[in-house]
């Protein structure tokens, strides 16, 4: 209880001024007083008292508690026993004129040499930040403790690990005793404990391959850390490091390799919150491509010069998707290489550029020969190269000449009324029977024309690669020689179907049947519309296929069978969405 007692007297500071001015006089000045006491560094019962007080001073009259005073300005005073002191400075000027007089006292501890001193340091647990984790430093003869943690709890450990009810602070006291003589060794020490909610950080991150970076084995890392930390550093184990949030970095060693993450929030008191996270990276495979361009029966300068010069693009798939990697122009005999492509699925196209001896003879073309990229055969860089991916260019099938023309503008289709031209696009012209006759280039105000063609029906077609079109029919004639205006739209998703008229089937039918050379189709139709016909046998197989032009109204068509084998098939007819319009029985014989 006397402890208990003297801890309060502890925060406690007793000040008394008493200086009255005489009348007629000035307020005479004020004096202050203050002391620091420390014990010797030799003999903790020796105490040295220095005076700190301010003003004009002229006497000094201590109580060292104990009984014994001194007016000594900086005394020393030895105590007969351990225990707290109420020491106590009283400072005056008596001068005439300048009258002051002032008190200060405050406890004063003396640990005597073999008592007890109770005395305890406290961390937060790493994995609570409710729990504290208290540790005995009491010195002396102690074989008992008594914590009170100030929430109504209490241990007898000597280093207890607790956790408190809520955030907050907490009057957390610690008795150390000697239970055989608490009379001798007994002491108290209380001390404020304050649990902060302090912010967390979890360090994490997400990479991916860059797929379409010509350096090989470069990847991109991305923070997703959670805590809105504001310093990052990433290290790799080949010794680079950076320190932005997302960085990316190329390994050129391949194999397996460690990438981290360290994050830090600091706040305006320092660091708030830390944490790091590694993860093991496994770099790609790359393999290359070749192969030639064939315009006609050989490849272009080969093997005699033809005063051509090939370009070639190759086009990574991304799901349904192509994005451009690369592309490169070559003469030498043809050859093409695209060194050092990631594993995985591409587009290859190759074209003769403009000036060309051949250029106005052969359309583009896709790997291995289709003139559409979804028609377009795929390179399979999974586990080998390929030299071979030679690209045979499409032959013009004719050379029209007429006094009609088409003329128009290929644009990306978006909100009615604002579409956005497309430059450089590939417009192909097919005839009515679906034969590709030419092709030519929108210009950077997506405009485009064809001249000199004969009249009768042709076909107008967009091939961008990893865009997609429709088939735009168009009829020229003596009435209507010119066709202008023509819209052409290129999309970002999938479309079927052709623009025009409603192209439903009114009325089919199939004759003769059975038939031995030659089989006859009627069709009435609603609107204009490509026709698409097939024979398929009995168990699937298709064993002949035809596209053609159907033009509203009456339509003849003749199919020659003579190279199918004598049996039972069936004869589809599908319009330009695919959907299938007739299906008749064919008996050939």
């Amino acid at each position: 209880m006397r402890n208990a007692i003297l801890y309060l007297l502890l925060i406690l500071a007793v000040r008394h001024v008493n200086a009255q001015p005489q009348e007629g006089q000035d307020f005479p000045a004020s004096c202050h007083a203050f002391f620091a006491a420390a014990p010797d560094a030799g003999n903790p019962m020796l105490f040295h008292f220095h005076d700190q007080s301010t003003g004009q001073i002229n006497h000094w009259q201590w109580s060292f508690g104990d009984g014994a005073t001194s007016t000594v300005q900086n005394p020393s005073h030895l105590y007969a026993a351990g225990g707290t002191y109420f020491v106590c400075l009283t400072v005056s000027d008596s001068d005439s004129g300048n009258i002051c007089h002032d008190m200060l006292c405050f406890p004063v501890t003396v640990h005597q040499p073999g008592a007890c001193v109770a005395d305890y340091i406290c961390s937060i647990d790493s994995l609570n930040q409710l729990a504290e984790k208290f540790t005995d430093k009491s010195t002396g003869n102690i074989n008992s403790w008594h914590w009170d943690f100030g929430d109504g709890t209490v241990s007898a450990d000597r280093n207890p690990h607790h956790t408190f009810p809520a955030f907050g602070k907490y009057k957390v006291c610690l008795t150390a005793y000697n239970s055989d003589s608490v009379s001798v060794c007994n002491d108290v020490k209380c001390d404020s404990v304050t649990l902060l909610q302090t912010e967390t950080c979890h360090a994490r991150f997400v990479y991916e391959l860059d797929s379409l970076n010509h350096e090989s084995n470069t990847f991109k890392f991305k923070d997703t850390s959670t805590g809105n930390p504001n310093h990052y550093l990433w290290s790799f184990d080949d010794g680079a490091s950076l320190s932005t949030r997302d960085v990316s970095h190329q390994f050129h060693v391949e194999g397996t390799h460690k990438v981290c993450l360290t994050i830090v929030k600091e706040g305006v008191a320092g660091t708030i919150c830390s944490d790091s996270s590694c993860q093991m990276v496994k770099t790609a495979k790359y393999f290359n491509v070749g192969g030639h361009l064939f315009a006609g029966a050989f490849p272009i300068n080969n093997p005699i010069s033809t005063g051509d010069t090939g370009v070639a693009y190759i086009y990574r798939q991304n799901g349904s998707r192509l994005t451009v990697y690369d592309s490169t122009k070559f003469t030498s005999l043809g050859y093409y290489a695209f060194p050092r492509l990631l594993n995985g699925y591409y587009v290859l196209r190759a074209e003769l550029t403009p000036g060309s001896a051949n250029y106005d003879k052969f359309f583009p073309a896709y790997y291995a020969q289709s003139m559409k990229w979804k028609d377009a055969g795929l390179l399979n860089l999974t586990d080998t190269s390929s030299f071979e991916a030679h690209v045979y260019l499409v032959p013009f099938s004719d050379q029209l000449t007429g006094s009609g023309s088409i003329k128009g503008k290929v644009s990306h289709a978006g909100p009615p009324g604002n579409p956005f031209p497309i430059s450089n696009a590939e417009v192909i012209l097919y005839t009515g029977q679906m034969a590709p006759v030419n092709f030519t280039r929108s210009e950077k105000s997506g405009l485009f024309e064809f001249d000199d063609l004969p009249f009768g029906a042709y076909y107008l077609y967009v091939e961008i690669p990893g865009k997609y079109s429709r088939l735009t029919p168009v009829w020229l004639d003596a009435t209507k020689p010119v066709a202008g205006n023509m819209q052409l739209d290129v999309f970002d998703y999938d479309v079927t179907g052709i623009t025009g008229d409603n192209s439903a089937i009114v009325k089919g039918e199939l004759y003769p049947d059975p038939a031995s050379t030659e089989v006859n189709l009627r069709l009435n139709a609603a609107g204009n519309s490509t026709l698409s016909a097939e024979i398929r046998s009995m168990a699937g197989q298709v064993v002949a296929s035809w596209q053609t032009a159907c033009m509203k109204g009456n339509n003849l068509f003749t199919f020659p069978i003579t190279s199918i084998a004598g049996g039972i098939y069936l004869f589809t007819v599908r319009v330009g969405d695919g959907s299938p319009v007739l299906t008749k029985k064919l008996v050939k014989y």
